[in-house]
């Protein structure tokens, strides 16, 4: 298996608190994965609803900060703290996606290289598993399917950023997939 699974990581308590603040954020249309400079930053690998909570290019240049970031960091404290245990690490973003009925994700890449790291949560508190919504790992080709993981509440995937991915959408109407993921680079000890 190539993505390493966590389930039961975050208490009910914790994962109600953060599907709320998901709940009252707003997500955009515009929102880029790996958005490139043509035109404005508006062309990338996908377009998905989303809003980014955090983004920086180095220490001391942070471009976004989400008002309402602090729950998405205290999470990131937990898995940094328990998951990454000794291991240094950068966190570079915190992105918030949302999928609807019929809106697959294309496939994406996170990172470039093998330091960079993606780290999910599937923040639903209750889902079925007959709505779908599975993350699927995908082959350079981008259609054959390496790995493919239910969508299951609270579930934690840590995976190479370089790899190519996607969320399937849910397949009821009325059912809205969110995730939260953080990009980090793993640091190399000195």
């Amino acid at each position: 298996m190539i993505a390493h699974v966590i389930d039961d990581f975050f208490d009910a308590e914790f994962l109600a608190k953060l599907e709320s603040k998901l709940l009252d954020i707003p997500v955009y249309s515009t929102n880029v994965a790996n958005a490139t400079s043509f035109p404005a930053g508006h062309v990338g690998t996908h377009r998905l609803f989303g809003v980014d909570i955090f983004a920086r290019e180095s220490v001391n240049r942070v471009d976004v900060l989400h008002k309402d970031a602090s729950t998405f960091f205290d999470a990131f404290d937990l898995i940094e703290e328990h998951l990454f245990t000794g291991v240094p690490i950068f966190l570079k973003r915190i992105d918030i996606n949302l999928q609807y009925y019929g809106q697959n994700g294309s496939g994406h890449k996170d990172g470039s290289d093998d330091s960079d790291v993606t780290v999910m949560i599937m923040n639903n508190t209750r889902w079925k598993s007959e709505w779908g919504g599975q993350f699927q790992i995908l082959g350079d080709d981008r259609e054959t399917i390496v790995e493919e993981h239910e969508y299951i509440p609270g579930r934690v995937l840590i995976f190479p950023g370089k790899l190519w991915h996607r969320g399937l959408a849910p397949l009821t109407p009325y059912g809205y997939r969110y995730t939260t993921v953080f990009r980090i680079v793993v640091e190399e000890d000195d």
